[in-house]
C-alpha cells in the first residue's frame, strides 16, 4: 500500500482579497510589474476583443470580486472586475511580492 502526502503548504500565508487588491493597484502603476505574455492571455484578448489598456484600467481600478485563491503552483490568484471602454472585463491575476502576472481575462 502507497503512502499519499500531501503538497507542502505555501511558505507565505493569504494577504486577504482587499491587501491583494491594493498591492495590485500599487504594483500595475508600473508596466514593467505585469507579465502578460501568457500565450493563454494572448489568446483569450483576442477572442474576448480585450485590449492591454482594458486590462491595465482593471488591473489599477478594478474591484476584487474573487479569492485569494491557491494555485497549483503554490501562488495566490485574485479576480478582479471593472466597466472598460463599454464592457464589463475580468482579469485573474497572481499576485506576486514584487509583480503581477495575468492568468486569463473574462
Amino acid at each position: 500500500m502507497s503512502k499519499i502526502e500531501s503538497f507542502p503548504a505555501p511558505e507565505n500565508s493569504a494577504d486577504s482579497l482587499e491587501v491583494l487588491v491594493e498591492k495590485t493597484h500599487e504594483l500595475s502603476k508600473n508596466s514593467e510589474n505585469v507579465f502578460w505574455d501568457n500565450p493563454h492571455v494572448q489568446l483569450r484578448m483576442r477572442e474576448r476583443k480585450v485590449t492591454i489598456r482594458q486590462i491595465f484600467d482593471v488591473l489599477r481600478k478594478g474591484k476584487g470580486i474573487d479569492g485569494p485563491t491557491l494555485d497549483k503552483y503554490g501562488d495566490w490568484r485574485i479576480k478582479l472586475k471593472r466597466y472598460s471602454a463599454g464592457r464589463v472585463v475580468q482579469v485573474v491575476v497572481v499576485v506576486k511580492k514584487d509583480h503581477l502576472e495575468i492568468v486569463t481575462v473574462i
